[in-house]
């Protein structure tokens, strides 16, 4: 990401109303799994409606995220809800991952394929994946670029290692949104 990024982000969340409070449906029918317990880290948080969830479920929760005004958000609605979230505003592009400290990483709706990487040595054995992203049927209904979207079974095949849990690709043509999800343990 670039400075560029990080202007059009705090733009985006400067000039509409803080976004809906619920938790992506992807991590909400999930909640089976969610244990409650140890570290998470929530990638690219947005205004933390993903990390406010897993605060609220005993996680010990650090969002990242490009926007200060994201997490500026993000904060007051933990303000707001007696939870305790750490916020980290960062560049994904710059952001170091630690090894073995996460029992959870959760990442909706950013795709940077140079994370993986990070993503699997920051995750302890056992940890759990939540991730949820565009793929390439969501070209048809945007102005993305194809490498910002996941090519079909993509983070199926980067995952293929692990224990696969739950996994869809989905076309919902009525909302024009196309997107890949996956639950996976390491």
């Amino acid at each position: 990401m670039s400075l560029k990024d990080k202007e059009k982000w705090n733009k985006k969340y400067s000039a509409r109303e803080p976004e809906d409070r619920q938790a992506c449906d992807w991590l909400l029918e999930n909640v089976g799994l969610l244990t409650g317990e140890g570290q998470a880290l929530d990638l690219a948080m947005g205004e933390g409606r993903n990390a406010l969830y897993l605060a609220e479920r005993g996680y010990r929760v650090t969002g990242v995220d490009i926007s200060e005004v994201g997490v500026a958000r993000a904060q007051a609605l933990a303000r707001e809800n007696n939870l305790t979230l750490n916020t980290v505003v960062a560049d994904l592009d710059n952001y170091e991952i630690k090894e073995n400290e996460y029992d959870l990483i959760s990442c909706f709706y950013f795709l940077d394929r140079n994370l993986f990487p990070a993503i699997k040595k920051g995750l302890k054995p056992g940890g759990l994946l939540i991730y949820q992203t565009f793929n390439v049927d969501y070209l048809k209904y945007s102005g993305f670029k194809k490498e910002w979207v996941l090519a079909t079974n993509e983070l199926l095949r980067e995952f293929q290692d692990w224990h696969v849990l739950n996994y869809r690709e989905v076309d919902l043509a009525e909302e024009e949104n196309a997107h890949a999800a996956l639950v996976a343990r390491k």
